[in-house]
C-alpha cells in the first residue's frame, strides 16, 4: 500500500519540478541597458565621469570647502542609494561623496584599464582611490558597509596618512584561518553545529585575524 503512494508522491514531485523549470523562463525579467535605469535611478544630483576607461556613477554634495570630505562606500548587491538618508543628513554641513562600485548599480563591469580585474577587496580599493585622485582629495574620511567596510579599511591600511576617520558598518574582513591552536574556528565551518559555536569563535578567533598581505594585494 505504501509503495504506490510513495510511486504517486515521486511523480506527482517530478511533474512540479518539470513545471517550475518550465515556468521559470517566464519569470525572469529581460535585462536592460544602464542607459535605461539612468532616468529613474540617477537624477540630479548623481553624475558619471570616465575613469580611464570605466564609466563611474557617483554623487558628490555638500560645501566643496569642506576640509574633509565623506566618503560612502556601498554593500554587496547594493549602490550609492544605501547611503541617501546619511548623504541628505550631512550634507549641510560636510562633503559626502558616494559611489556605485564597479559591477554594482550604475557603474558597469571592470572596463578600460581595470578590465579582467577580479571583484575583489583589493581591487576595489585601488579603483577607488582613483576616483579619490580624479575628486583631488587629498585628506578625507571613509566610511564603508559589509563590502565596501573592507574595501574602506583597506584605504585606510594603504594610505593612513590620508584617512582622517574610518568608520565600519558590519564590515568584511580578513577570512580567519583556522589552526591546530584555535580548533573552534574550523568547528564553527560544519553547519550542523555553527550556531553554537559561533560565540565562542567569536572570542576565540581574535589572534588569527592579522594581516598575511599588502591591504592593496
Amino acid at each position: 500500500m505504501l509503495r504506490p503512494l510513495l510511486r504517486l508522491l515521486l511523480r506527482l514531485f517530478g511533474l512540479l519540478l518539470l513545471v517550475s523549470a518550465l515556468a521559470l523562463p517566464l519569470l525572469q525579467t529581460p535585462d536592460r541597458s544602464v542607459e535605461s535605469l539612468v532616468a529613474r535611478w540617477a537624477p540630479p544630483p548623481s553624475e558619471f565621469i570616465d575613469l580611464n576607461g570605466q564609466l563611474l556613477h557617483y554623487r558628490d554634495v555638500g560645501p566643496r570647502n569642506d576640509p574633509l570630505p565623506i566618503v560612502l562606500l556601498h554593500g554587496g548587491s547594493s549602490s550609492l542609494h544605501t547611503w541617501e538618508a546619511w548623504a541628505q543628513a550631512l550634507r549641510g554641513q560636510r562633503r559626502v561623496i558616494s559611489l556605485d562600485l564597479p559591477a554594482f548599480g550604475l557603474t558597469g563591469p571592470f572596463t578600460g584599464r581595470y578590465a579582467g580585474q577580479s571583484y575583489s577587496g583589493a581591487n576595489y580599493a585601488r579603483f577607488v582611490l582613483d576616483v579619490l585622485d580624479r575628486l583631488e582629495l587629498t585628506r578625507f574620511v571613509v566610511a564603508g558597509n559589509s563590502l565596501g567596510g573592507e574595501v574602506a579599511w583597506r584605504i585606510a591600511a594603504a594610505v593612513p596618512q590620508r584617512v582622517a576617520q574610518l568608520v565600519l558598518v558590519a564590515a568584511a574582513g580578513y577570512p580567519v584561518v583556522a589552526t591546530a591552536s584555535y580548533p573552534l574556528v574550523a568547528t564553527a565551518s560544519y553547519p550542523l553545529v555553527a550556531p553554537a559555536s559561533y560565540p565562542l569563535v567569536a572570542t576565540a578567533s581574535y589572534p588569527l585575524v592579522a594581516p598575511t598581505s599588502h591591504p592593496l594585494e
